[in-house]
């Protein structure tokens, strides 16, 4: 053995490796990451993690929220840090151990390693928000929401995605009191353009076209919000007709055509 590693301080530090691999933190960043998104592409990634591994994580998911998924990130790249460290003393002695005793180990985890440090710096980037489809949500998306009228019947409530400085909104065009006038079987009132937080249960119903410029949008709904008094009224001009003038110009509703096509169709808002 004069001038070769001795094989058990190499066998030792694979060992150690292994250890670090399955000490429970990437099983449970892995888990924490999955949690708390829906983009498709991350969570093939941290599927790929767990097969490189051979260990199985939590895929309930739970509720977006990027900041999880950096703090979990960086808590993978750190705790890679350290067995990448154990790696390099390997690296530094390998040629020195007879390769009998850690050439099919050498192999397997060069693989491990190359594998993790090509996953993790895939995982580190902004996830996609997306609905509850997993589809991603774009700036200017038509969106719709379920939602029930004072009759439990259902029906779909539309919008628009708008950015803001604290992450994605939905623009909407809704009433508040209604009122149906004289020999009249039709709701009218006044619309208002009033924006919430987006969530996950507004679904995507089309993507604006790349060709698109958001900025078209943007300006028909800020000149929808300087329009005083506008009547909303059910059947010519509700939150359908409004989201789809401000998505491509054109005011119409589908669910009306559809409730004209169908009798089982959804209700108007």
């Amino acid at each position: 053995m004069s001038g070769k590693a001795h094989p058990g301080n190499m066998l030792n530090l694979f060992a150690e490796i292994q250890h670090h691999l399955h000490n429970g933190t990437i099983h449970h960043e892995l888990s924490l990451i999955v949690k708390h998104t829906r983009d498709k592409e991350i969570l093939n990634i941290c599927q790929k993690v767990s097969d490189c591994l051979e260990i199985e994580i939590d895929t309930s998911f739970h509720q977006n929220n990027i900041e999880q998924h950096f703090n979990s990130v960086k808590a993978l790249i750190n705790h890679f840090h350290k067995i990448n460290d154990i790696y390099n003393k390997i690296l530094e002695k390998v040629s020195e151990c007879d390769p009998k005793w850690i050439e099919a180990l050498f192999k397997a985890t060069e693989s491990q390693i190359v594998s993790l440090s090509n996953y993790y710096a895939l995982l580190d980037r902004m996830p996609d928000i997306t609905d509850v489809n997993g589809e991603p949500v774009k700036p200017g998306d038509l969106v719709a929401i379920k939602c029930k009228d004072e009759k439990e019947r259902n029906y779909e409530h539309y919008g628009i995605i708008v950015p803001s400085q604290k992450g994605f909104r939905v623009a909407h065009f809704f009433t508040g009191a209604t009122i149906k006038a004289q020999n009249s079987l039709v709701e009218k009132g006044f619309g208002y353009v009033h924006e919430t937080a987006y969530s996950p249960d507004w679904i995507i119903k089309e993507h604006l076209p790349e060709i698109i410029p958001y900025s078209h949008l943007e300006g028909r709904i800020k000149e929808s919000r300087n329009q005083e008094r506008r009547v909303w009224n059910k059947l010519s001009y509700n939150c359908e007709h409004w989201a789809r003038q401000m998505f491509n110009g054109e005011a119409k509703c589908t669910q009306l055509e559809d409730m004209k096509n169908n009798k089982e169709a959804l209700l108007v808002c």
